[in-house]
């Protein structure tokens, strides 16, 4: 009932929209491209606004991200800056920064945190259910994030905006259309933007449906069996990856005088069920292990307020107050191929949270400052059905009695300029967060009723920017960030590896990192070039060891006996790595950029440390025929993952690889662009050489040779 009264509230407040020529008025933002630059480049930004980071920030904007052709925000990294994405299935998408990922990077909508106490430490699909066709810009940071928003980003942050219908002068509405054969899918989109006085209105909705993926025929890496699996393969084509996704989107932003604005932004987002092809390619005694495992519809609704004030008083010139709510509800649902049952597990989480936020101008400096705090509800359930429809009892992913999230911080950031050369930047937060878990009498792992774990952290960050030369840039950062234990570290219980099943562990302190920066960049006239050098100390690492109950150390669970292993601090972990872009334009037609990034790590165990992807660059050539129609040619390489490499307990699915680990690969990509009058007509070809691969830590493998048609138009 509640889903349905939310898309009643968002089909009423779209508003008819003009058919008028659209221009954008806001210019808070400086543009590399004003400095004759490429109009289509990654920027990079180094200013107090969090999002322009004082550290590395890759950002795109709105006519990157709709011209990379991208189903989705991961796809949209993945195709645009080479990050690293893992897939256990066509509807997954999990974006790596600097070997980091799921839990350990922060998502963040429109100023507001997406991480939530299940976000778990394998893979995750969440970003999946932002519409990127509503995207204004995304970007990549590092550095003072975690001061900014807490919890969570150990490898950095993607920050997502979508449009905000105040940078509009005029009313428009936007059509698109895409369709894609390699997967036979189809993209609707449509959004309005409608102004009133001082009232602008944003409305959205957008449709996908995915059909069965296509991988690669051509096996340039000579394994020719991989991703072949019996049962989930019909030749070329793998089963049971596809589904459909519905967004939604309604924002309103109200200019209540000169000084003073308020903004409610409504989202939801929901699929169909999305079957988990990394199992149901499991083969036991010949046979499939599961005869269905899905997840069920994964439903995301987003409500936010948020009111700003220019107050020009004595403790802030501007403050900003925002409140949220958001509702996870997900579940999983499988049968073994053996089984006359089915399990399912439901879970529904609720997220309510406030944050202020000041801006004080003092001569040189600037000072930002804040408070904030969250709550979390999470209800965790389970049950058997048999094939008559009875129901028993089956033990939940997360504790059966429900948990408790309850997170208070506070924090302060300042940029000082003495001139035009210098620039100093500085962070603190303090944080301090208490989880309760509450098992019901009856659990099956003889582990007390309730569970507590309370964790308090300082992070802090200080960057020192400086203009060596005209157009030559030195920056060095220092900072530490820390990620708070949630339920899904504490007190998850499941199976992802055969004969193993994963069980809680209440002795769990927070995961640090310390981390520094060294930056060069070059801004010239027609190219530019940044080299980042970073290196990064983490400690109380979560990572996955065996484990004893009560001296035992295997359980029954779903059937089967299986060993225990549970999350435990590690000691020490360090990484280091580099990253590289160069942008040139050759003339006012040929332009080409490129981008790479390597990391390395070392575990203080000896064990290999999870998540870390293999190298990887893409370049990039652009080329403008006429001011109406251009081309564009890149290719994607990454590097061999080899089998010593991955980690040991599963989380690299090491078992998706071939027997000596993942293999390089590289893709040549095309996509030439026509605007006549109101339409916009792109086509693309991807993966022209029809290559097979699997990208790092993947069970499926990636498209083959992609056709894409698509058509935009705005009126």
């Amino acid at each position: 009932m509640r889903l349905v009264l939310l898309l009643v509230c968002l089909l009423y407040f779209i508003p008819p929209a003009n058919s008028q020529e659209n221009k954008i008025t806001d210019t808070s933002e400086i543009d590399l491209t004003k400095m004759n630059l490429l109009l289509n480049e990654i920027s990079i930004h180094t200013t107090l606004n969090i999002e322009d980071n004082k550290t590395q920030i890759i950002r795109l904007n709105q006519k990157e991200i709709t011209s990379s052709l991208s189903k989705n925000p991961a796809e949209l990294l993945e195709k645009s800056i080479a990050i690293s994405v893992q897939k256990s299935q066509n509807g997954g998408g999990s974006p790596n920064i600097r070997g980091f990922e799921a839990n350990r990077i922060l998502l963040v909508l429109d100023g507001v945190k997406l991480n939530n106490t299940i976000y778990r430490s394998g893979h995750l699909q969440n970003i999946l259910s932002i519409d990127p066709f509503i995207l204004e810009n995304i970007s990549i940071l590092h550095g003072p994030s975690t001061v900014f928003y807490g919890s969570g980003a150990l490898g950095g942050s993607i920050i997502l905006n979508t449009i905000n219908p105040e940078n509009y002068s005029e009313n428009i509405n936007s059509f698109s259309s895409q369709h894609e054969s390699s997967s036979n899918s189809y993209l609707t989109h449509l959004h309005s933007v409608y102004k009133k006085n001082n009232t602008s209105f944003l409305s959205s909705a957008t449709y996908k449906k995915y059909g069965n993926l296509k991988m690669g025929v051509n096996r340039f890496h000579g394994y020719e069996n991989w991703g072949k699996d019996e049962f989930t393969t019909n030749e070329n084509t793998q089963l049971y990856s596809d589904y459909s996704q519905i967004d939604l989107t309604q924002k309103i932003h109200h200019k209540i005088n000169n000084s003073s604005s308020l903004s409610i932004n409504s989202q939801f987002s929901t699929t169909s069920d999305i079957h988990r092809y990394d199992k149901l390619n499991d083969v036991s005694n010949g046979s499939p292990k599961y005869e269905s495992w899905y997840y069920g519809p994964q439903t995301r609704v987003f409500n936010s307020l948020s009111y700003s004030n220019h107050l020009n008083k004595i403790l802030a010139d501007k403050i900003d107050l925002n409140f949220n709510i958001q509702n996870i509800e997900e579940s999983r649902h499988k049968q073994k191929f053996t089984d006359n049952f089915s399990t399912s597990r439901i879970e529904n989480l609720d997220i309510f949270d406030s944050k202020i936020s000041l801006r004080k101008n003092i001569k040189n400096w600037q000072i930002d400052y804040g408070f904030s705090n969250r709550f979390e509800k999470l209800s965790s359930d389970a049950y058997n059905k048999n094939v008559s429809g009875d129901m028993s009892f089956a033990t939940s992913r997360y504790p059966d009695n429900g948990s408790e999230v309850l997170n208070f911080s506070t924090f302060i950031l300042s940029e000082y300029r003495s001139n035009n050369k210098l620039k100093w930047f500085n962070a603190v937060r303090g944080d301090v967060e208490k989880i309760e878990v509450h098992f019901s009498e009856n659990n099956p792992f003889e582990l007390n009723e309730t569970l507590l774990l309370e964790n308090w952290n300082i992070a802090a960050s200080s960057n020192l920017f400086y203009s060596i030369l005209e157009n030559n840039f030195i920056s060095f950062s220092i900072y530490n960030s820390f990620r708070n234990p949630n339920v899904d570290d504490l007190g998850k219980v499941f199976s992802k590896v055969d004969g193993i099943v994963v069980i809680p562990n209440p002795d769990l302190n927070s995961e640090k990192i310390v981390s520094s920066e060294l930056m060069f960049q070059h801004l010239g006239k027609n190219n530019k070039f940044d080299i980042v050098l970073f290196n990064s100390f983490l400690t109380d690492a979560i990572a996955k060891r065996e484990i004893s109950i009560n001296g035992v150390d295997s359980i029954l669970y779903d059937g089967e006996w299986m060993k225990t292993i549970a999350n435990t601090n590690i000691t020490s972990a360090k990484m280091m790595g580099v990253n590289l872009i160069y942008n040139q334009k050759i003339n006012d037609k040929l332009s080409v950029k490129s981008i790479s990034s390597f990391v390395n790590a070392i575990s203080s165990d000896s064990f290999p440390l999870a998540h870390i992807p293999p190298l990887s660059s893409r370049l990039q050539f652009n080329y403008s025929v006429s001011e109406n129609s251009s081309f564009s040619f890149y290719s994607i390489y990454n590097s061999w993952k080899k089998s010593e490499d991955f980690d040991l307990n599963g989380v690299d699915n090491f078992e998706e690889a071939t027997i000596d680990g993942t293999p390089s690969w590289y893709t040549l990509n095309l996509i030439y662009s026509r605007k006549i009058n109101n339409f916009q007509l792109s086509i693309s070809c991807e993966n022209i050489l029809d290559a097979h691969y699997k990208t790092f830590a993947s069970a499926i493998s990636s498209s083959g040779r992609n056709f894409i048609v698509n058509l935009q138009s705005e009126f």
